[in-house]
């Protein structure tokens, strides 16, 4: 530095020099201006972080509008043997690889996390001092943090000012490799954000690239010219049309684009064309004004006499649209592509709706590709940002001996983490589609059964796109793959699979719970069909549930009890999972095999005379090749399933003379290990029940113990006031009324009697897995019941 450079300002390197018509020097440029801006805001951050003394001298910078001595000292750059710029934040990094260095001379296998350091006192000052000071190692931990953030708004988050923490980092060694972690954390230790970058020892930059990549006024926007050549790529070279494409019909209505930012509402064409479908979240509407909320549900298209109303059959401008509708138009056109698919827009006020939700495997397995909107929390929010993450050019960092890279975050991690996610409706419409383009904030990621591939950068990226290595698709492509293939039994898996993911998400409207997941019901029930339209097995859809291997599907679990207020037994029957409350962890699969005893009698609907359908006269075989005949039958005959007739053997749950004893008298933990001491009591009957998680255990003199799982926890106090028979929960004191019905070697049903003078029962809960006791059906006869 000059004697004449001002101490408080950066050091300025030779590309800060260049002429105003290079772009580094408007970024400069803008930099500085930011860079005088922020200073009173980041001297605000820093007084959280020091103490009084230190507080004092940050209220004379305050006043001065510079930025304090510490952030001075951490903003200052210098260069470093590699001949790239480092500032003095970034020498904690060096010290933890020297640390490194250090354990494996005394330890050449040594693995474990090194201690947290800290590199600046908030993201705010790492983002200055990646853009201003060019530190190259801030500039990769800064885009670590953006890249890893997958909404436009979670990016927006990282400035906020009650989100300016300490920004950390942590060396992990590992047998793989070594890699740093990135945090951002609360004194408390609540983690607000965090990211990986990996250690290499070879340089980032992608082979067969160029060295230097786009400028980054480029990089701010999306990369639609690869884009195109990967859509095109796909529908020319793949043969995903060819074998996952349902028919060659279109939806009812298209949203058609027009030039100068018209669109229209058209009906579908009698011949089929490239439409794209858009899946995105609506959003929740109480965390929103009552206006936003309102102006997500005009969105939607009104009719007169079953016929959309003028103002959308004529051209009207895309901007009366919500913002992520509007964005993706705009994707949709520079994709060329002239039609676009938005359910609220196509599917119109007051046609049949609940046709047109049984259909989705149509509209999705049609289109050209899925576009989802994983980059916004709800409909009025841009799925368009500004790509910060590249705003500055990527290139080489090395501290020490280690290249740092930034990572490529895993497809299956970009499916999970977007509140779009969270959306029941859009768990089919992911799985029901062949090509999906997942659209995130700085980049976008491309799916299909064939290839899976993400927006490039001059960087090679390390990690893989797919879920595992194993896999030539990813997840939601398997569901129609093994559909196509008619393998049976993964399409069963599959089937359990789906419903995990289903229950943990969200509805708005809690009567949809069929019908959001309809589509995939009649994609499963046609896998499973011949040319004829005529099951190849004895199939049928049981309220969520299927008829072939009913006696798996009856063993479903709940992570842990739930509490009983959310309950959708007025949706649908106890033994289904979709009595169950919204957003409810479940598990479906684990070691299975049916008992011999176990038999499905009959269907009854629910209408007063208890009509019994007879299996061997399923109406499966009287539907012809009609896909909406068949959607019928998946959708609206099996939701309408609220009795069903099993055999199996039966016996109590709890002996009648069984002693209830505390639960923290009889569990025992030792580090991760959690069983049983019953040493206390020899020689009795026991059973005891955990009021926090709802386990309940079962107790001979002389057997082992059965451990079972409520499916709901006591209301709030235990009370249930007047309506103790209403309620589904099982009333504390209740247990010895239990009776259990085998499901299979190792599985069995809770049950407890309903009310009133027809005999019927309601599942209360399930155990699984009682390896201490065998033979607890030993002896037993079988029984006939009715669930409920």
């Amino acid at each position: 530095m000059s004697p004449s450079t001002p101490d408080h300002l950066p050091v300025m390197t030779p590309t800060m020099t260049e002429t105003p018509t290079t772009a580094s020097y408007w970024v400069h440029r803008l930099g500085r201006r930011l860079y005088s801006r922020k200073s009173q805001l980041l001297d605000s951050c820093r007084s959280r972080h020091y103490n009084t003394i230190q507080e004092e001298h940050y209220q004379h910078h305050v006043y001065h509008r510079v930025p304090s001595p510490q952030a001075q000292d951490l903003l200052r750059v210098k260069t470093n043997e590699h001949g790239q710029l480092q500032c003095r934040g970034c020498d904690q990094i060096t010290y933890l690889l020297r640390w490194a260095e250090a354990e494996r001379r005394k330890d050449p296998s040594h693995k474990g996390t090194s201690p947290k350091r800290i590199i600046h006192n908030s993201y705010i000052e790492l983002d200055m001092c990646a853009r201003i000071s060019n530190c190259d190692a801030c500039q990769v931990v800064r885009r670590a943090l953006l890249l890893d953030q997958i909404t436009g708004r979670d990016a927006e988050r990282l400035r906020d000012m009650d989100k300016q923490w300490p920004v950390h980092v942590a060396l992990d060694i590992r047998p793989g490799g070594e890699s740093l972690l990135v945090t951002i954390e609360k004194p408390s230790g609540i983690l607000l954000f965090s990211a990986t970058v990996v250690l290499s020892q070879k340089p980032c930059l992608a082979v067969g690239k160029k060295t230097k990549g786009p400028s980054p006024a480029s990089m701010l926007r999306p990369n639609f010219e690869e884009l195109r050549q990967v859509v095109t790529n796909c529908h020319e070279n793949h043969q995903c049309s060819s074998r996952y494409r349902w028919n060659s019909r279109n939806p009812s209505w298209l949203l058609k684009i027009l030039p100068d930012g018209k669109v229209q509402v058209i009906p579908g064409p009698s011949d089929l064309v490239d439409y794209v479908v858009l899946s995105y979240s609506w959003g929740d509407p109480t965390a929103m004004p009552a206006e936003e909320w309102a102006r997500i549900k005009g969105a939607a298209t009104k009719t007169i006499n079953g016929v959309p109303v003028a103002e959308r059959t004529n051209p009207f401008a895309r901007s009366l649209l919500p913002e992520t509708m509007q964005d993706a138009i705009a994707i949709t056109q520079e994709l060329h592509y002239k039609y676009i698919w938005i359910d609220s827009v196509c599917i119109p006020k007051g046609t049949d709706w609940d046709t047109e939700a049984s259909l989705m495997h149509e509209v999705y397995g049609n289109a050209a590709f899925t576009l989802l909107a994983s980059s916004s929390t709800k409909a009025t929010e841009p799925m368009l940002h500004d790509r910060l993450a590249w705003l500055q050019e990527p290139k080489p960092c090395k501290l020490r001996n280690h290249f740092l890279c930034n990572t490529q975050k895993p497809l299956h991690e970009v499916r999970l983490d977007p509140p779009a996610s969270q959306r029941a409706w859009t768990l089919q419409e992911e799985r029901l589609s062949p090509r999906i383009l997942y659209w995130t904030g700085q980049r976008w990621y491309w799916s299909c059964p064939e290839h899976q591939t993400v927006e490039s950068s001059p960087l090679d990226l390390p990690s893989p796109v797919c879920a595992s290595e194993d896999q030539s698709w990813s997840p939601p492509q398997r569901f129609l793959d093994v559909c196509r293939i008619g393998d049976f039994q993964s399409i069963d898996q599959e089937w359990l699979d789906i419903v995990e993911a289903y229950t943990r998400r969200d509805l708005a409207h809690s009567a949809d719970r069929f019908l959001a997941i309809s589509g995939l019901a009649v994609r499963f029930l046609e896998a499973k069909m011949d040319g004829g339209g005529k099951t190849r097995v004895s199939e049928e859809y049981l309220a969520g549930l299927w008829r072939e291997d009913l006696a798996r599907h009856l063993s479903w679990s709940v992570a842990s009890s739930v509490d009983p207020g959310g309950s959708h037994q007025d949706v649908a029957p106890s033994w289904s999972w979709a009595s169950l409350p919204l957003c409810v962890n479940t598990k479906m699969r684990h070691a299975f095999k049916q008992s011999p005893y176990f038999q499905f009698v009959g269907v009854r609907q629910f209408s007063s005379d208890y009509t019994l359908i007879i299996p061997t006269a399923t109406p499966n075989q009287q539907v012809g090749t009609n896909p909406r005949l068949r959607s019928k039958l998946a959708e609206q005959q099996g939701r309408t399933v609220k009795q069903i007739e099993i055999q199996g053997r039966f016996r109590r749950f709890i002996s009648e003379h069984s002693r209830d004893v505390p639960w923290e008298e009889i569990e025992w933990q030792r580090g991760d290990r959690v069983g049983f001491n019953f040493e206390k009591y020899p020689g009795q009957d026991l059973h005891s029940r955990n009021y926090d998680d709802g386990r309940i255990v079962s107790k001979d003199a002389h057997g082992g113990e059965v451990v079972g799982q409520l499916d709901y926890l006591l209301p709030a106090g235990g009370y249930f006031g007047d309506k103790k028979g209403d309620s589904v929960a099982l009333a504390d004191g209740d247990e010895t009324e239990l009776m259990c019905l085998e499901l299979g070697e190792l599985a069995m049903l809770l049950l407890q009697r309903n009310p009133g003078p027809e005999e019927t029962w309601r599942r209360v809960g399930v155990c699984i897995g009682y390896e201490q006791r065998k033979g607890f059906f030993y002896g037993c006869e079988s029984r006939t019941v009715v669930l409920a």
